[in-house]
C-alpha cells in the first residue's frame, strides 16, 4: 500500500516537472517570436523612414523639371527644341523672321502666320489677296464682308492625340531628358546609402486646372551597412497651372485673328476669363509679340505666361470700282478721274498703319506729277497700300478714244 502510494506520488512530481519544462519551452518560443515580429516590425519602419526622404526628393525634383518645361514652352509660343530637351527641330539663327523671333535670349515661334496656299475663293498672294473683290462678294455687290482667309495657325496641339510635337509631348520629353540634372544623391551617398537611378519614362495629363505628371524610374537602393537593397519607381507631381484653359483661350484668340481682318488682337476687350492679352508691336521688322497672362496660374511666384509671335500679313486693299475708264486722247488725267472722286480704303490684319501711292505703272511717275496727258492707246495705273513691309495693289487701266 504504501508502495503504491509512493508510485502515485513520483508520478505526480515528474508530470509537475514536465508540465514546467512544456510551459518553459512554449514561453521561451513566444517569446522569441513576438521578438521577432518585434524586429521585423522596427526594420520594415526603419526602412520606411529611409526610404521616405529620397521619395520626397525625387518629387520634389520631378515637381520643379515639369514646371521648367511649362514655363519655358510658355516663352516660346508653345514649342521645346530639341537642344533644351523637347521635340521640335532647332532652327538656324538665319531663320529668324521665318519661323521664329528673337525675344530675351529664346525663340518664341509664329502662332500666326501668312496664308501658305490659295483656299478657294480667298488667295494668298497680291493682288488677288485676299480675294479680288475684296471686302465686297462681287464686282458690283455693296455688302462688305471682313472674315476670310487672312493668315494660318501655327499653334501646336494641346495632346498627342492631336498632332506632333503637341505640348503633352514635349513637356514628357523635356521630363525625360532633364531629370537626371535635377537628381544629385550625393547627400544620401554621404550617409553611406548607395543610390542609382535609371532612366525616366513619364506620362502628361493636361487636365481641367491643371497638369498631372507621373514618372516611372527604377531607382535601386542600398544600404552596405545594413545589407538592405530595395527599390522604387513611381513618382508624381501636380502643377497648379491652366495649361488646357489657356490653350483653348489663346485657339480662340488666333482663330479670329486669322479670321477677321478687323479684329485687333491686343484689343482690351479681348481679356477674359482671368486670361489677359497684351501685343508689342514690331519686336522684328513688322512682326509683333502677343503675350497672354493666366491671373489664376502661379509658377515660381510669377503670373504664368504664354508669348507667341505674328508674323507680318500684307494690307488688303478695298476693291476700286470702275476698273476700267476711257478719256479722249490728249485728255490729261488726275487722281480724281482715277479714283472717280471716291476715297481709298484698306486694312491691315495686323493692326499697322499704311499709306497709298498711285503711280504710272510703265512709267513710275507716281501720283506727285499728276495730270498725266493720254498719249498711247492704253495706260495702266497702279495703286498700292503699304505697310513699309508688305504691300497690297491694283491695277486701273485707262483706254483712249
Amino acid at each position: 500500500m504504501k508502495k503504491s502510494k509512493s508510485q502515485i506520488t513520483m508520478l505526480m512530481i515528474v508530470g509537475l516537472v514536465l508540465f514546467i519544462i512544456v510551459s518553459l519551452v512554449l514561453y521561451l518560443a513566444k517569446s522569441s517570436v513576438k521578438k521577432q515580429s518585434q524586429q521585423a516590425t522596427k526594420k520594415s519602419q526603419e526602412t520606411a523612414i529611409e526610404l521616405q526622404p529620397i521619395r520626397e526628393f525625387v518629387d520634389k525634383c520631378l515637381d520643379k523639371t515639369a514646371k521648367d518645361a511649362v514655363v519655358l514652352l510658355g516663352k516660346q509660343g508653345g514649342y521645346i527644341y530639341a537642344s533644351q530637351g523637347g521635340t521640335l527641330i532647332d532652327y538656324a539663327k538665319t531663320h529668324e523672321g521665318l519661323f521664329f523671333i528673337r525675344h530675351e535670349n529664346l525663340n518664341v515661334a509664329y502662332n500666326i502666320m501668312p496664308p501658305k496656299f490659295p483656299a478657294p475663293p480667298y488667295a494668298s498672294d497680291v493682288p488677288d489677296y485676299p480675294w479680288k473683290t475684296f471686302p465686297y462678294e462681287t464686282e458690283i455687290s455693296n455688302a462688305e464682308i471682313y472674315e476670310g482667309f487672312f493668315g494660318t495657325s501655327n499653334l501646336p496641339p494641346l495632346n498627342s492625340s492631336e498632332g506632333p510635337n503637341s505640348m503633352q509631348a514635349q513637356i514628357e520629353a523635356f521630363v525625360n531628358r532633364n531629370m537626371a540634372k535635377c537628381l544629385d544623391f550625393s547627400i544620401f551617398r554621404e550617409q553611406g546609402i548607395e543610390v542609382e537611378p535609371k532612366e525616366a519614362n513619364t506620362s502628361v495629363i493636361i487636365g481641367v486646372g491643371g497638369v498631372s505628371v507621373k514618372a516611372k524610374m527604377p531607382i535601386a537602393i542600398n544600404n552596405p551597412s545594413s545589407n538592405e537593397f530595395l527599390e522604387i519607381s513611381d513618382f508624381s507631381a501636380t502643377l497648379d497651372i491652366r495649361l488646357r484653359e489657356l490653350h483653348l483661350f489663346v485657339r480662340d484668340l488666333i482663330g479670329e485673328d486669322i479670321k477677321n481682318i478687323k479684329f485687333d488682337i491686343g484689343n482690351a476687350n479681348n481679356s477674359q476669363n482671368s486670361f489677359r492679352v497684351k501685343t508689342a508691336r514690331d519686336i522684328f521688322s513688322k512682326d509683333d509679340l502677343v503675350t497672354v497672362t493666366d491671373e489664376k496660374s502661379l509658377v515660381y511666384g510669377s503670373l504664368y505666361e504664354y508669348k507667341f509671335s505674328r508674323r507680318n500679313r500684307a494690307p488688303a486693299l478695298h476693291y476700286i470700282r470702275p476698273h476700267a475708264f476711257t478719256f479722249p486722247q490728249g485728255y490729261k488725267i488726275n487722281e480724281t478721274d482715277l479714283l472717280q472722286n471716291k476715297q481709298l480704303k484698306a486694312y491691315d490684319p495686323d493692326e499697322d498703319n499704311y499709306t497709298f501711292t498711285i503711280f504710272d505703272s510703265e512709267l513710275g511717275k507716281d501720283a506727285a506729277e499728276f495730270p498725266e496727258t493720254l498719249v498711247s492707246p492704253q495706260m495702266r495705273f497702279r495703286v498700292e497700300v503699304s505697310d513699309g513691309k508688305l504691300r497690297d495693289y491694283q491695277i486701273l487701266t485707262v483706254n483712249r478714244e
